[in-house]
């Protein structure tokens, strides 16, 4: 059986829906295009910021489970730095180094520059002031056995170096 066929009009060779004249159909252009585009941005902007505060968050708690390295605290160099002592006509008060900052730059050189494990309870002395080749000694547990270290200041900014346990 073969389907009824029609025979083609030129004007419209194939069928065209005709629009409906209940006025609902409306002409508006690009408009709903570019509010969509709009809205899209805004939603991905948003899923961005949101990702972003996930990682940061991320980020800060493992930062927190670790101890924060200290640049200031470094490991003996092979070769001992030439002292250099500037000269001013007025001192300044006395600059004092941070003891928290101190222990756990202390506990990282010892952690990460002499292969140490298990390294607790720094106690550095409290008020130490800044002054080229001032040395003086920490108290750590390693293991369970309390050592001694000896740091010294290296230059005025505060620059230490961390010497070995004994």
């Amino acid at each position: 059986m073969t389907a009824p066929t029609r025979p083609p009009r030129a004007s419209q060779p194939y069928p065209v829906a005709e629009h409906p004249d209940t006025g609902e159909f409306t002409d508006s252009g690009w408009l709903p295009v570019l509010v969509a585009a709009l809205i899209g941005a805004v939603a991905i902007a948003i899923a961005g910021v949101i990702a972003g505060l996930v990682v940061v968050n991320i980020r800060e708690s493992a930062v927190a489970d670790n101890p924060v390295r200290t640049p200031a605290a470094s490991a003996p160099m092979a070769q001992s730095p030439a002292p250099v002592a500037p000269v001013r006509a007025v001192d300044p008060a006395p600059q004092l180094l941070d003891q928290v900052d101190l222990q756990r730059g202390v506990q990282l050189v010892l952690i990460d520059s002499y292969g140490m494990d298990d390294v607790r309870d720094v106690r550095c002395p409290a008020g130490q002031t800044v002054t080229v080749d001032a040395s003086f000694d920490c108290l750590v547990k390693i293991g369970s056995t309390q050592k001694s270290v000896s740091v010294t200041i290296t230059d005025t900014d505060g620059t230490y170096e961390v010497g070995r346990p004994h």
